[in-house]
């Protein structure tokens, strides 16, 4: 797949690759972030393992994982991924998103999305993009919505987790027609 940069004036999201190792490791510590994360950073070997399937994804077409970049002090402070991407039904997937809890609450998730939204409709011309949460992140829940991504149910039982918890997992969308209004909002976020 090719080499994708996506430059915003907050953040930047750079390929995810070996060398981002210590740093996505450091960014990754605080507990708190993986409370209803499928995949979890909670070890160093963990890390390793992210960085290594991240890289094997992205190389079978599967997946393209991104690190978070914050502009001002050039810091990784997360990462965020193009998921199932299907060329062939023009959909892919916005998930495996995180960030350092310093960060929550900023204007990084809301630029992070626009640059994903902008590179999936406007240089993938996908038709749909997808969002996946666990049932009980709210948090998460609420952050997808306030994009003006649209609510379409709930996959029952669709995930165990590594805990051996069997999560249900709520799905939004944002389809091509929708994108023009969901830009103008992001840019209206990034804006104030």
């Amino acid at each position: 797949m090719e080499h994708i940069e996506l430059i915003g004036k907050t953040v930047t999201l750079l390929p995810l690759s070996e060398e981002h190792l210590l740093p996505l490791y450091e960014a990754a510590k605080p507990k708190k972030i993986w409370e209803w994360s499928a995949t979890k950073i909670l070890s160093f070997e963990d890390a390793e393992n992210f960085i290594k399937d991240g890289i094997a994804a992205r190389e079978n077409g599967l997946h393209y994982p991104f690190v978070v970049i914050e502009n001002t002090t050039n810091q990784l402070i997360g990462s965020t991924s193009l998921r199932s991407i299907q060329f062939s039904n023009r959909s892919l997937e916005i998930g495996s998103t995180w960030y350092h809890p310093a960060y929550w609450r900023t204007a990084v998730n809301s630029e992070c999305k626009l640059l994903l939204l902008q590179h999936s409709f406007e240089t993938w011309s996908m038709n749909r993009v997808e969002f996946r949460t666990d049932e009980r992140n709210v948090r998460s829940q609420t952050a997808i919505k306030r994009l003006g991504a649209v609510p379409e149910g709930i996959l029952r039982k669709d995930k165990v987790l590594r805990d051996g918890y069997i999560r249900n997992t709520v799905v939004f969308s944002i389809l091509m027609e929708e994108w023009p209004g969901v830009k103008n909002r992001l840019e209206g976020f990034l804006d104030r």
